[in-house]
This record gives C-alpha cells, structure tokens and sequence, in this order.
C-alpha cells in the first residue's frame, strides 16, 4: 500500500506502508489539514503528537507541513516504517516506541494531540484518560478521530466541536485559556519503550 503526502515540503511524496496500517483516507487528512492549516498553523502551535503512529501518515504530514513532531507506535515493524520514510522524505520526527496510554506521564505537552486508537479500543474511556492526563497546553486542541457509532462526550474547561466524514468523525477539544470565557460546547459540523529522532542526517 502507498500514501501521498498532500503537503508542505514534502507534497506528492509517496510512503510505503506496512500490511498491518490502517491509515486515515485522503478525504480526512485533507480536510484535518486544511481546518489545522486556517486554526492552527505550525508557527503558533508548534508541537504535535500523534498518539497512534500507525502508518504515519498523520504525523509525518503535520511534519511535512512545519510541526514538530512526535508519534507513538507499539508495533516494531510499523515503528521502523515511521522512521524509514521519515529519512526518505528529510523529515525530522521523533518516534517513540510503546503503548502511548503507558507513556502519558512522561510525554510533556504539546500544542496539538491526534488519537486514532484501532477500533477495538475503548474511546470514550482513552479520550477521558487523555484529557485527565493533561498533554495540552492552553489554548491546544485534542483532535480524537473515531468511528460513527462512537459518541464522546464533553469535558469540564474544554470546547468540544464535531466534524462528520462519511464513516468517521473527528471530535475536537480546544483547551480554554486561562481567564476565558466557556465557548459553546458541542457544535457540530457534517463533512518497553523505545524512541528515535529521525531526520536528515
């Protein structure tokens, strides 16, 4: 199976994905891109984390287009995948290999999270984990990617904003700065640990 990045510096560059990946499709990278490209674009929020690396295609877009970023991956061959088309592409990222709820308290913050857990997963009870564990810093959005029949609920100091994509939803919780005002919640809209710093040598 192979991927395209879709942009940034290393734009209609392929990625080989192992067998065992089930990346994110087109459509939705396109548009979780895009809605992070106009609310939070690199320059402002620059740390990302990618809890589920996967095929990689998340973290090493968000790296492509300007982020510094981290992603977790359990999985040996999948992790060494992540790191080999990170070289491929000159993209510098750091890969930590690992069951990411066990890393959360040694993994600092960041500006922007991605959860996209296997489907087998209990998501309500990680998105809760996540948002207990405090990764954001203020003013950062945890961007949690799900299937349809799959609800998340909101959270005290968090706005929380739904996104449709035929099967899948991103649910996205913006931490509220400190002094602001509560926005609306719930808006909806259709449409072992090891680890690595990868890059150019």
């Amino acid at each position: 199976m192979s991927l395209r990045i879709l942009g940034g510096s290393a734009k209609g560059r392929s990625l080989t994905v192992p067998e065992s990946a089930r990346p994110s499709g087109a459509r939705i990278r396109k548009s979780l891109f895009d809605l992070l490209a106009a609310r939070a674009p690199a320059g402002r929020f620059p740390a990302f984390l990618d809890l589920h690396g996967g095929s990689g295609a998340i973290g090493l877009e968000a790296a492509s287009r300007g982020h510094r970023v981290t992603l977790i991956e359990k999985e040996l061959r999948a992790s060494k995948a992540i790191e080999g088309n990170a070289r491929a592409l000159g993209l510098q990222v750091t890969v930590l290999r690992g069951e990411s709820e066990k890393l959360l308290p040694q993994l600092g913050k960041f500006d922007l999270v991605f959860s996209d857990p296997p489907y087998e997963a209990d998501i309500p009870k990680l998105t809760a984990l996540l948002i207990h564990a405090d990764l954001l810093r203020p003013g950062g959005l945890l961007i949690c990617q799900h299937p349809t029949q799959v609800t998340l609920g909101a959270f005290p100091g968090y706005e929380l904003e739904t996104r449709k994509y035929g099967s899948n939803v991103l649910s996205l919780y913006t931490r509220h700065e400190p002094g602001a005002e509560p926005l609306e919640s719930g808006r909806h809209q259709s449409g072992a640990h090891e680890s690595a710093s990868v890059g150019e040598e």
